[in-house]
């Protein structure tokens, strides 16, 4: 397991860190976003599907998900926040959206709990009094293979 704090003092910062990410994540890989409202995690998805050039982003919170090709590696965003009963969990068949040729990104990952793979990369985005910070957690298979130091570069 690997892990780092990473201060993230506007959304340029935020959208920067999605870019390391996307650089630094192998086709397949998992990456869960937990934060309040307002905390990040559409813009740090922004960084990913930018980095990969698959184009804009926005939030699938009203459609669930959208998916984004055409890049260097396809992406499937998730927006989980409206789920409430754990019967649409089942009825979204979460497993379809797991990409092996590409990155997936959940955005509220505890409305489905129980659901996700050992290997993943976590985030933890919350708001502080200088911008925000990131919390960011690397899982399993993915520890050795994504190195951390280049996620951390600035």
């Amino acid at each position: 397991m690997g892990h780092l704090t990473l201060s993230l003092p506007d959304a340029d910062a935020t959208r920067a860190l999605g870019a390391r990410l996307a650089a630094a994540c192998p086709p397949g890989t998992l990456i869960l976003l937990r934060g309040p409202l307002g905390a990040g995690k559409t813009t740090l998805v922004e960084g990913v599907v930018h980095a990969l050039g698959a184009g804009h982003a926005a939030s699938p919170t009203f459609v669930i998900a959208r998916e984004y090709a055409g890049g260097s590696m396809p992406v499937s965003h998730l927006d989980l926040y409206r789920l409430e009963d754990p019967r649409e969990v089942e009825d979204l068949d979460l497993g379809a959206y797991l990409r092996a040729d590409g990155i997936t990104l959940v955005e509220w990952p505890d409305r489905a709990p129980g659901e996700w793979p050992a290997d993943r990369i976590e985030v933890e985005l919350s708001i502080d009094g200088h911008g925000r910070k990131a919390d960011v957690t690397i899982f399993g298979a993915l520890a050795p293979i994504v190195a951390i130091d280049h996620v951390a570069a600035s």
